[in-house]
């Protein structure tokens, strides 16, 4: 009797930590959130909350509240939110986080310190940047029936796959925002007013805290992420390779099936050289001009292809010196190899000065069923 009365009591410890429960009946989840510069040196915070109505034998009903607030600080404004609403503003399910361009070219860090000292938030949450407004992004109601937090991630996750963005949450940039020595970029996107629809723009350069206004555009990213040794689930490039009298006999399209990067750098307090290098197998998916099955066709496309993502390499290079991003975080490595070295220089000062050696190699390994 004395065994099974401990037993019990000490079942009774173990099982007593519901104390802290919250019940999501009594909150209202922002599943996503937008961030910009409001006025008077404000902020103003617009949230994203839907309502899921019914429920047993009919049918479910969902309604989506909009809701925006000007305010000194994010928890500011969210305090002013949870005034309009029944039942209590939470976050805690937040899946995107939308900074507004003008916000985002300020100081970053300071908009998302409560998201990194607040136990319930989640750092899986996405960090995106909108050209624009975040309001307007949130605001839109094209997606259909699709909550706007659902239209965001799909467009992302479809990014990612792509290999036109690293896929990073807020946990994995927090260490990338006070690394020294290291950038990063954020995916970019924008409203069409043609199409009224959100759409995929670039990658946003960033320096420091801060979001340069300097964007690498969505045809250029995917070979940004296989210089970086980033690669999806598939990459596809479409490039030009001939001048004919019809256009879409000049363009080439290449999926990457295999592929190797290399950098190495040398530095020295006056002067540091990189040499990156980047080798691709690749199979053509679309060659509207045909005549694959000659060997000389496919060297000259190969030494075309190569030499038009050569000179792209470069222009996405000249790019992040001219934003002072450096996302190859050559500076970090600088610091961690060669800490002499690194003492003596400003780095923010040095990096636009770095000589780049860039060269891709591109190989038809496969050229498809069609002759």
């Amino acid at each position: 009797m004395k065994k099974l009365s401990l037993l019990l009591i000490i079942s009774a410890l173990i099982l007593s930590g519901c104390w802290d429960q919250r019940q999501f009946k009594n909150v209202k989840l922002a599943l996503s959130i937008g961030l910009d510069e409001g006025s008077n040196g404000q902020m103003t915070e617009t949230v994203s909350i839907p309502t899921v109505r019914g429920g047993g034998e009919g049918p479910l009903e969902e309604t989506v509240q909009i809701l925006s607030s000007d305010a000194h600080t994010v928890l500011d404004a969210r305090d002013k939110i949870d005034r309009m609403i029944s039942h209590s503003f939470n976050p805690s399910k937040m899946e995107v986080l939308l900074l507004g361009e003008d916000l985002a070219k300020k100081d970053i860090y300071p908009v998302l310190d409560n998201f990194y000292r607040n136990p319930n938030s989640n750092l899986n949450a996405k960090l995106v940047i909108v050209e624009g407004t975040a309001r307007k992004a949130l605001e839109f109601r094209g997606a259909g029936e699709m909550r706007i937090s659902e239209y965001l991630n799909g467009m992302l996750e479809g990014a990612e796959a792509a290999s036109r963005t690293t896929g990073e949450n807020l946990q994995m940039i927090c260490a990338e925002l006070v690394e020294e020595g290291e950038d990063f970029t954020l995916p970019l996107i924008k409203f069409d007013e043609e199409e009224v629809a959100l759409e995929f723009s670039g990658l946003a350069l960033m320096s420091g805290e801060k979001y340069t206004g300097e964007k690498i555009s969505a045809e250029q990213a995917p070979l940004l992420m296989l210089l970086k040794g980033i690669k999806g689930r598939f990459v596809q490039l479409t490039r030009k390779v001939d001048d004919n009298e019809e256009e879409i006999l000049d363009y080439i399209t290449v999926e990457v099936m295999k592929f190797n990067d290399d950098m190495k750098i040398n530095p020295s307090k006056d002067e540091i050289k990189v040499d990156i290098s980047l080798d691709l197998d690749v199979r053509v998916t679309e060659y509207p001009h045909d005549h694959l099955v000659s060997e000389k066709v496919i060297e000259d496309l190969n030494k075309k292809l190569s030499e038009v993502l050569t000179a792209e390499a470069e222009q996405i290079i000249s790019k992040l010196q001219e934003a002072n991003s450096d996302v190859f975080s050559i500076g970090r490595h600088i610091h961690a190899y060669h800490p002499d070295v690194w003492k003596q220089m400003d780095w923010k000062t040095m990096y636009p000065e770095v000589q780049f050696n860039t060269e891709v190699n591109a190989e038809i390994q496969q050229h498809g069923i069609v002759n």
